[in-house]
């Protein structure tokens, strides 16, 4: 019987240390997959300019593909630019650079 229970056991710890990895797995494929579809690349040519309303933005109307927040229109890129480049492209889309100056900017 004891036999049984240790073998029982140990089959068990085993299927579920699998179902464990198989789920890790699983999630940070999702999770690739999820940041690889949400990057949003900007373009050579400036943005349409009709102009949305940005659901919870409050006042802001932005321009497609731009989040609003807080009366602010943001341009979210994960492209690798120097910041030469990165300012020249928002001076082509009539915008500026967000700079951080403090941590309370983020909150």
């Amino acid at each position: 019987m004891a036999v049984f229970q240790r073998t029982l056991w140990r089959l068990t710890s085993g299927v579920l240390g699998v179902t464990c990895l198989v789920l890790m797995a699983t999630l940070g494929i999702l999770l690739k997959n999820a940041f690889t579809k949400q990057s949003i690349l900007p373009t050579s040519s400036p943005a349409p300019t009709t102009m949305e309303p940005q659901e919870g933005s409050g006042c802001c109307f932005c321009q497609e593909k731009w989040i609003g927040y807080q009366c602010n229109c943001y341009f979210i890129s994960n492209e690798k630019k120097t910041w030469a480049e990165s300012r020249d492209f928002c001076a082509s889309q009539n915008s500026t650079l967000f700079q951080l100056k403090n941590m309370d900017e983020l909150a």
